[in-house]
């Protein structure tokens, strides 16, 4: 889903709107769609006696099927609930507030987070800090020590890393315009509870290349978006 922020009367894409408008994340979207329908039916289909005898077969029905069809939205909802439920308690935290989380995949992401931060002495300083760069805006998760450097870092509930992730926290580290030593991305995992930090500074300059190419791919890609850009004071 885009999105923009407003300033002055002009609108500014956001970091992640540009970035997936410059990628093609559909092929793995679709695999793993189809990958959802197939594990719905493994976990549902097994229902009468035949079908119990034989380990290499599924009895499904038409309504199976549709249910299956579908199931990709019931856990892609979940997975966008734990991500944002993870991200606002890490955020309440670090602030000194209280939260809530209600679900056992959730506490265990955050579990992960919160044995991460006393491995490496995080120590915020600015926390959901929107950032802003000629074209662009975005919302950087944190900014302070890790190991005692001054580093941004953003949080993740993927299951994997992807070089999207790379563009997205090198431009908030440059669009944040402070003293930074580092970058990099956490990612806590859904499942087990393990944390996974990558250190992303070594490709920073090459990042924010990459980038500032896909900032001219967008505008460029919508000539609309841009001309309306341009036109407002």
């Amino acid at each position: 889903m885009s999105r923009y922020y407003d300033k002055e009367g002009r609108k500014y894409p956001s970091v992640t709107t540009i970035i997936s408008d410059c990628t093609n994340s559909s092929g793995a979207l679709t695999q793993w769609s189809a990958n959802m329908v197939v594990e719905w039916i493994r976990q549902n289909c097994r229902r009468n006696d035949l079908c119990e005898l034989l380990d290499d077969f599924f009895c499904v029905s038409d309504d199976d099927l549709n249910k299956a069809r579908f199931e990709f939205r019931n856990v892609s909802k979940e997975a966008l609930d734990i991500g944002s439920g993870v991200h606002n308690a890490i955020e309440k935290h670090l602030q000194g507030l209280d939260y809530i989380l209600t679900t056992k995949r959730a506490k265990s992401s955050f579990q992960a987070f919160l044995n991460w931060e006393k491995e490496v002495n995080l120590q915020p300083i600015e926390l959901e800090q929107t950032v802003w760069g000629d074209r662009f805006a975005g919302t950087l998760d944190y900014y302070g020590y890790y190991k005692d450097k001054l580093y941004v870092i953003d949080w993740k509930t993927s299951k994997a890393f992807y070089p999207e992730m790379n563009y997205q926290v090198a431009i908030y580290r440059n669009a944040l315009q402070k003293k930074t030593e580092g970058c990099g991305i956490l990612r806590l995992d859904k499942e087990f509870g393990i944390p996974y930090f990558k250190d992303t500074s070594k490709s920073y300059e090459q990042d924010l290349i990459v980038f500032n190419f896909m900032v001219d791919l967008f505008y460029a890609r919508h000539p609309k978006i841009r001309k309306k850009f341009e036109e407002t004071p």
